[in-house]
């Protein structure tokens, strides 16, 4: 993700805070704002006469004298309403390609002026300056550019006032200069990266800008964000002046090569590992201007290899792993996609689940009908399904609709298979699927009410027999609202959803038996398991409200209901359906610094829920806190109580089992960032009123030898008992067993910055899980008053291996990143995987991780070389 500087002191979403740890927004505080700050006056634009601007941090050109200067910045922290504590100023001059924004940031003490070099869009502790443009007009959205004093840049979309898209990236020049009266940031913004209506000669947006002192943690605004503010973009100002400026150029591309080489370890026999593997392609990206308001992004034959590989994890439960997204095509302009299954900012739980497209081969070969004995067989199978083409459209018209159409479509892939006798056959593992999703959503009441809809759909070609297990074709579709009044103090939001998924009934059988809903279940009478239904449909409503804006205090309730029939996986991430939960929050945050304290926040919550039999499936609550001290260093705290309730996932479709209740606890401290060495830990521990339990610890270290130099090593260790872990369905008995497992890595990121254009990044995570099986049950009498009763012994080791493990994993990668020219980049890329396992459960640190790294591991070397044209 894109780091969120001036985002991240700006705002944070209240509704967050029904999860622990979870920290406490604001919200809305127009009348706070002092009459002459709301008069302040905007920023005037003049068209450059005098040959142009030449962007190099010093505004020595006679045009930048011919703009009027606007000053007057306001802290937003750490005391929210008074003056800054240094000047600042901001001209604007435009020509035929360009808007230039000037900005003066004077410095009693330039001496300490602090600015770290960063590759493109990295957070460092540095003073910033950033701008924003709101020519949408819709006090909703703005595109900000920022640099830091040493010329790190990053640019941030925001959508609904205060949420954000890091990962949106234009094509901009910027310059800095450091001198004795403070330093200066020379941007140049071109047309053609903003959206706006160019429907007339005279052009008014809004606007803003903010400084970030590093060494006072000091951030203000030109038009004053107040600190209890829910808002951003519509408290912007105004920039005007702005005439006759031509169509920016329509169409961009980004053509790319790339080449590549496998290069396997201990091929341990198999013939497909035995050879180094060469491999190359090209594709492109393209961007073409519908209108000046609306974008068509298109790539095709695309290719991700620069991306970071994701962190190892031993996943032994009934749950799918949620993983980010970090594909360039996919993170951009995904704001519009956005379509929550949760309250607040829980973000995991969505409709749409961009990694369902180009995801990893859902089958294995090996797993085919066609293979009755796999002795002696060889797979050889695509990593990731390829991505034929993708287009979306997002934009926004003149008339305040929010547009967002996706299209993609991916290949079959088919796994080769060796025989014994050496001949090898393809086997189909992930079919031809074309993906689709609309969205449309419409502004109200000056931007502080909102409509909308979705529709997701999927659409597989299931020709090979080997696939049928999949649904044939799965559609969704929503409606939505929200409402801000009260000067934004207060707001609802409210969504509705529909789902529906066709295939063959052994398709629509693992979907009624799968750990969403576990239509199976003995004792779900509310539910009809049907073997030979080929389709499934069901609903889900969300709202939540409350009052966001509070200086002090502040509060959310929220009601979330899935039918047991809900689907969203094919192109959506979600847990569980076949549920009613209930929250409630309240917070308080201290308004302004006092003492030692910078700030704090307090957070109380309650949680409730049922299934759609109306059995008790969980409830608690939890208090939690979070403070910063004015030195900068800072902590956070919290604790959590769960309650007797009954387990869907103990027998993965067998009866629910009552679950014992239990306490949850969390807590971390860190020192001051802007030091060269910044230390820091998380931690908790948790027990269940049975005492079984765990806890965990999470050391790390950030050092800063230089401003072109970070490395960051954080280690984790956890261990823990499951006492009703998951075994198997063996002739109706469900089988459990009790597990101790421990869990450690060590995860290490080295940044090194050349220049602004120019980095190199290292990523390596040695991964150990080790766990160890015993006292193995059946469910006998899984509701009995007495936690022993509810199971009786069961010899599980008399017909089956022991289940212990010792699973080791090593992911790495080197990458070289130059921007060569804006908008183009050469990749020089290493990647490299080892995987070991043991079925044994004892875990030893020095043993494990030396039996890892020893391991021969699979290389892979990519060059990718990019140009942009804007025709």
């Amino acid at each position: 993700m894109k780091a969120r500087t001036m985002y991240r002191c700006v705002t944070a979403l209240a509704a967050a805070c029904i999860f622990p740890g979870a920290a406490l927004g604001g919200s809305s505080a127009r009348d706070s704002i002092p009459a002459a700050v709301k008069t302040r006056p905007p920023v005037k634009a003049v068209r450059a006469t005098n040959g142009g601007i030449r962007v190099d941090g010093v505004l020595d050109e006679q045009d930048w004298a011919a703009a009027a200067p606007v000053e007057g910045f306001v802290q937003h922290e750490p005391y929210d309403g008074r003056p800054a504590s240094e000047r600042t100023t901001v001209r604007a001059v435009y020509d035929d390609r360009c808007i230039y924004i000037g900005v003066k940031a004077y410095d009693s003490e330039p001496g300490k002026i602090v600015g770290h070099l960063t590759r493109r869009d990295g957070d460092s502790p540095s003073d910033w300056i950033y701008i924003g443009f709101d020519s949408y007009n819709d006090k909703r959205s703005a595109f900000l550019f920022g640099v830091n004093a040493a010329g790190t840049k990053q640019d941030i979309f925001f959508f609904n006032d205060t949420e954000e898209d890091g990962n949106w990236d234009a094509v901009w020049d910027v310059g800095t200069r450091v001198d004795e009266d403070g330093w200066t940031a020379e941007f140049a913004v071109p047309w053609s990266q903003l959206r706006f209506a160019n429907n007339c000669d005279t052009h008014s947006w809004g606007f803003q800008a903010a400084r970030q002192i590093c060494r006072r943690d000091e951030l203000s605004f030109l038009y004053p964000v107040p600190k209890s503010a829910n808002q951003l973009v519509s408290l912007f100002g105004r920039i005007e002046g702005i005439e006759r400026i031509p169509s920016p150029s329509r169409l961009e591309l980004l053509p790319y090569a790339v080449g590549s080489v496998d290069a396997y370890g201990d091929s341990d026999g198999d013939p497909f590992r035995a050879d180094a593997n060469p491999g190359g392609r090209i594709g492109t990206d393209l961007k073409y201007r519908l209108t000046t308001d609306v974008t068509l992004d298109m790539t095709i034959n695309p290719d991700f290899g620069q991306v970071e590989q994701d962190p190892s994890e031993f996943n032994l439960t009934a749950y799918e792993s949620y993983f980010e997204e970090k594909r360039p095509f996919f993170m951009e302009g995904a704001n519009i996609f956005r379509y929550r299954l949760m309250f607040g900012d829980s973000d995991s739980e969505r409709l749409f689940y961009s990694r369902r497209i180009g995801r990893a081969p859902q089958f294995s070969a090996l797993d085919s009908r066609r293979f009755i004995d796999t002795e002696g067989l060889y797979e050889d199978s695509p990593r990731f399904a390829t991505i034929l083409g993708a287009a979306k459209i997002t934009g926004k018209t003149s008339n305040g609709i929010s547009i967002g159409v996706l299209e993609a479509v991916t290949d079959k892939e088919n796994a080769a298979v060796e025989l014994p006798d050496g001949e090898r056959v393809g086997v189909a593992v992930e079919p031809m699927t074309n993906y689709l999703l609309a969205r449309a959503q419409k502004d109200l009441n000056d931007g502080r009410s909102t409509i909308g809809a979705i529709v997701t759909s999927v659409v597989r070609d299931l020709s090979s027999p080997d696939l049928r297990t999949l649904n044939r074709a799965a559609l969704t579709g929503g409606i939505d609202f929200s409402h801000r009044w009260r000067n934004d103090e207060y707001a609802v939001n409210g969504r509705i959803l529909g789902s529906r998924i066709e295939g063959s009934a052994e398709a629509i059988s693992e979907a009624q038996t799968s750990s969403a809903r576990y239509f199976q279940r003995p004792d779900a009478d509310y539910v009809e398991y049907d073997p030979a239904r080929t389709s499934l449909g069901g609903y889900a409503a969300v709202v939540d409200g409350g009052r966001y804006g509070g200086k002090r205090w502040n509060f959310l309730l929220g009601l979330m209901s899935r039918s047991p029939g809900f689907e969203v996986n094919d192109l959506g991430y979600m847990q569980e359906a076949d549920e009613v939960l209930g929250v409630a929050w309240t917070g308080y945050r201290l308004p302004q610094p006092w003492k030692a304290l910078r700030s704090l926040s307090l957070n109380w919550n309650l949680y409730r829920a049922y299934n759609y039999g109306g059995e008790m499936i969980t409830f608690g609550g939890n208090m939690n806190g979070s403070f910063s001290l004015t030195n900068n260093w800072g902590g956070y705290a919290g604790v959590e109580r769960s309650g007797e309730h009954l387990g869907m996932s103990v027998t993965r479709g067998g009866p629910l089992v009552l679950v014992p209740g239990g306490w949850n606890s969390w807590f971390g401290a860190y020192t001051n960032d802007r030091r060269a060495v910044r230390i820091g830990c998380d931690g908790g521990l948790s027990r269940n009123d049975e005492s079984f339990g765990g806890w965990y610890a999470e050391p790390y270290v950030t050092i800063r030898p230089s401003g072109r130099f970070e490395l960051r090593i954080g280690a984790s260790y956890s261990t823990r008992e499951y006492d009703t872990q998951y075994i198997d369905e063996i002739g109706g008995s469900y089988v459990v067993g009790h597990l101790d497992m421990e869990v450690m890595s060590v995860t290490t990121r080295l940044n090194y910055t050349l220049t602004p254009e120019m980095s190199l990044q290292f990523y390596g995570m040695p991964f150990v899980a080790a766990g160890r099986y015993g006292g193995f049950r059946e469910v006998v009498s899984p509701r009995a008053g007495s936690y022993e009763d509810r199971f009786a012994p069961y010899d599980y080791l008399a017909d089956a291996d022991s289940p212990d493990f010792n699973f080791k994993e090593m992911r790495s990668n080197l990458v070289y990143r130059w921007e060569w020219s804006p908008g183009s980049a050469l990749y020089l890329v290493w990647s490299r995987g080892a995987t070991d396992f043991e079925e044994r459960g004892e875990f030893a640190a020095g043993r494990d991780f030396d039996r890892l790294l020893s391991a021969a591991g699979d290389n892979t070397f990519m060059v990718k070389i990019s140009k942009w044209f804007s025709i």
